[in-house]
């Protein structure tokens, strides 16, 4: 196993591979949030309408 130094710049590079990777996480995150939210809203928009109408007969 390679032994490693632990100086300050070892330090700063491997939090910011993490915090990179935290990034990305969050990136991919988002958008499978906003694929998510947009199927849900092309499955209700058309019977969406039809709610309304009920909603005014009543």
């Amino acid at each position: 196993m390679k032994a490693m130094e632990l100086t300050p710049t070892t330090v700063a590079q491997f939090d910011n591979t993490t915090m990179a990777i935290r990034v990305s996480n969050i990136k991919k995150s988002a958008k499978r949030f906003i694929k998510a939210t947009c199927r849900f809203f092309m499955v209700i928009s058309p019977a969406y309408p039809q709610y309304v109408e009920s909603l005014k007969r009543k």
